[in-house]
């Protein structure tokens, strides 16, 4: 009984080992004395994940509030040599309001590349926020940007470059994205 416990246990713990995701606790506030700069005037949201080569900050920020057209930041920094450098920076911009869905995220290593796949949510908005005009999941994976967005008639994009990904990592997309409740 004991091996059998000692095996299980053993088993668990290389697994979580192999893939392992790591999520840090941090808040916009902690960005006060980061050792880098984002590139926006205010942030919205920050996550530190860790992976088994890295570690990893995504910060979202925005333009100054009110600016037409709005712009959202997606910068991802990774500590290099014991310092933090931006190893991908995405700039969506808008003639309305984009809105970044702090509690709709989501972190793995579908691919076992032991990388994180880091998924967000954000939506455009008309310019006095009464109406959602579409909503996008943006996929950060390996210094790249994908993008599927859906529009209120349930149509789905996707970006051009999306076919490229790994068959797994599209299927961990679209189960997420498919579990979405995307209107409200």
């Amino acid at each position: 009984m004991k091996k059998t416990a000692l095996i299980i246990i053993l088993s668990l713990s290389l697994n979580y080992l192999h893939a392992q995701i790591t999520s840090i606790s941090m808040s916009v506030d902690d960005l006060k004395d980061a050792p880098f700069k984002f590139k926006g005037t205010r942030a919205m949201m920050v996550d530190r994940i860790d992976d088994a080569s890295s570690k990893n900050i995504f910060v979202f920020s925005k333009v100054k509030s009110g600016s037409n057209p709005d712009t959202l930041y997606a910068e991802k920094f990774t500590k290099i040599n014991e310092v933090w450098k931006l190893v991908q920076q995405n700039a969506i911009t808008y003639k309305g309001i984009i809105s970044i869905w702090g509690a709709r995220k989501a972190f793995g290593d579908a691919d076992k590349d032991k990388q994180v796949d880091a998924l967000f949510i954000y939506s455009f908005h008309d310019t006095d926020m009464k109406n959602q005009l579409s909503v996008s999941l943006l996929l950060m994976h390996k210094g790249e940007s994908y993008t599927i967005t859906e529009t209120p008639d349930k149509k789905n994009t996707f970006s051009a470059n999306y076919v490229s990904l790994p068959e797994s990592l599209k299927t961990y997309v679209k189960e997420y994205w498919d579990k979405l409740d995307k209107w409200k």
